[in-house]
């Protein structure tokens, strides 16, 4: 019985007596069912991309969680403060850090920046692993030995400065120091250690790394660090644990996880997501609207074939599921076309996006805009399993009503009449 059904659904759909117009509007909506789900699936797969993206890039170049003091104080006691905070669980490592803001100068060119002296040592080396080389991290360490001061710059400030590894650059604080003369700022020359580049403009443009000592020294903050650097084993329980360090240390110190110190940027992201979904949606919502006109159509022409079945002892639950697999029909096949564009598409995102900018002559995200500097895409699973899902059940609600008038025909009144 069940796969009579379907037989009886399925040949009704496709059957080409008088009904031409009938199978273009079935086409159609298979089309817009299949071009709705090709969309969402790239869009949600591009957002979620970007999403991981900008996540990877951000912890690449920012600790799980910052421990400061509050104001700018520093923190003095900083080595007995990193062995309470590794002795919380989950906790992998904790490094001191100096923040400064600062300007460099190099051949009549002047730049704003940040510069960064972090603790040259096994756990730093495994956390710029992914945007410098160690033997460039090491560099510093050896240029210390030779009485130099190392720096590592981003390649956009780099690139603006007209420097390379190997040159010298002058670093100029504005914070100076007090003498008889009145204050002077601080200033010293730094030889260009290596050159990173993350990905992530703002910090390529922006951003600086010299030594501890090299920074302590610079700034004239004797022991003083600005703060603590603390990774994590598992990032999504940066929250959690950020709260338990700050139990654990006290109120005396400001305690933020990366996602505090991005919840906007994140929330925003969200928002986007959920946004770009539901508009999309929207358009396979369209396209079912075409499954129930064309359901409808077939009702209108098959009715003396409807009345027939009746005639013969189809029962209106009968009617009813025939219809109902026919819009099944239609949705499956939309959402599975839909799918196989979706991914193919996704897959080959990047030579769609070389093309696109090779036709065109334009950049797509320029790296001065955007925070990353390709089109990232991440198809997962679960969210391919999801849109088909609600594709076809948005496609079998859009039978309801065919269905619901097919099963109410009067076999009398339409072999009559009809």
């Amino acid at each position: 019985m069940f796969f009579s059904e379907i037989f009886i659904g399925i040949r009704h759909l496709l059957s080409k007596r008088n009904s031409s117009f009938i199978s273009v509007t079935t086409l159609i909506s298979i089309l817009g069912i299949g071009l709705g789900v090709m969309a969402l699936i790239v869009v949600v797969g591009v957002m979620t991309g970007f999403e991981k993206e900008l996540r990877r890039k951000i912890l690449g170049m920012q600790s799980h969680v910052v421990v400061s003091s509050h104001g700018n104080e520093g923190i003095l006691k900083w080595r007995e403060l990193s062995k309470k905070i590794n002795d919380e669980e989950k906790v992998r490592s904790s490094s001191p850090f100096i923040y400064g803001q600062v300007m460099f100068s190099s051949r009549g060119r002047v730049m704003g920046a940040v510069v960064k002296g972090i603790s040259i040592n096994k756990s730093s080396k495994k956390d710029f692993a992914e945007f410098m080389s160690l033997s460039t991290l090491n560099k510093i360490r050896d240029l210390k030995k030779q009485n130099k001061r190392g720096i590592i710059l981003g390649s956009e400030l780099a690139s603006k400065l007209v420097v390379e590894p190997g040159d010298t650059v002058k670093m100029i604080s504005p914070i100076g120091k007090v003498t008889p003369m009145g204050l002077i700022p601080r200033a010293n020359d730094f030889v260009v250690a290596g050159i990173f580049k993350s990905g992530f403009y703002q910090y390529d443009a922006g951003l600086s790394f010299i030594s501890l000592q090299g920074a302590q020294d610079f700034f004239g903050l004797g022991n003083y660090v600005s703060g603590l650097h603390v990774r994590v084993s598992d990032i999504f329980l940066s929250e959690k644990i950020s709260k338990r360090i700050k139990n654990r240390i006290g109120a005396k110190y400001e305690v933020r996880s990366w996602q505090t110190m991005n919840q906007n940027l994140f929330s925003a992201l969200k928002t986007e997501k959920t946004t770009m979904t539901i508009l999309l949606m929207l358009v396979v919502i369209v396209a079912a609207f075409n499954i129930a006109g064309s359901l409808v159509m077939v009702v209108m022409e098959k009715g003396k074939d409807i009345a027939i079945l009746k005639s013969m002892g189809a029962t209106k639950s009968f009617i009813l599921r025939l219809f109902f697999f026919q819009g099944a029909f239609i949705g499956f096949i939309g959402t599975m076309l839909g799918i196989f564009l979706g991914l193919l598409l996704g897959w080959n995102l990047h030579l769609v996006e070389s093309f696109l900018e090779n036709f065109f002559g334009f950049e797509i995200l320029p790296a001065s805009i955007y925070h990353i500097d390709r089109l990232p895409i991440e198809m997962q699973f679960f969210e391919v399993i999801t849109i088909s899902l609600l594709s076809i059940l948005v496609s079998l609600v859009a039978t309801v009503y065919p269905a619901w008038r097919a099963s109410s025909i009067d076999p009398i009144d339409e072999l009559r009449f009809g």
